[in-house]
């Protein structure tokens, strides 16, 4: 089991740190669409139709660094549930076994406390002659 939790813990890192180049990756992205929106205002004025699609561009890839932002969210708090769910799973498990285990304990304990009736006792049992001179 510590196996599986260590590994959950592991992927859980891995999307962390995904999430986070992702994050960087837009800031960068943002970046250079700042400092191309400088540089074109510089170098000359745009159309209103380029700086219409220049922002129509922006939006779509600033909505597409938040979905998949959102889905690496999603993706870890799903983990987490299942993780939860089969550390439940387990604790359970393990309290069926010990509830087992001590009514397996109590039966042999009753079992040592019921008295042993004489009759019962040696019914069936071969009577034990001893040899010549014994």
């Amino acid at each position: 089991m510590a196996d599986g939790i260590s590994g959950g813990q592991q992927f859980s890192e891995e999307i962390k740190e995904t999430a986070n180049e992702v994050l960087e990756d837009t800031k960068d992205a943002v970046g250079a669409m700042v400092e191309q929106g400088v540089q074109s205002v510089i170098v000359s004025t745009p159309t209103p139709a380029q700086v219409q699609q220049k922002q129509q561009e922006d939006q779509t890839k600033i909505a597409e660094a938040r979905r998949v932002i959102q889905f690496y969210k999603d993706t870890d708090d799903s983990q987490r549930r299942v993780r939860e769910e089969l550390k439940q799973k387990e604790m359970q498990r393990l309290q069926d076994q010990k509830q087992e285990t001590q009514v397996i304990e109590m039966k042999k304990e009753e079992k040592k406390k019921q008295p042993v009736n004489p009759a019962l006792a040696f019914a069936g049992k071969p009577e034990r002659k001893g040899g010549v001179g014994g």
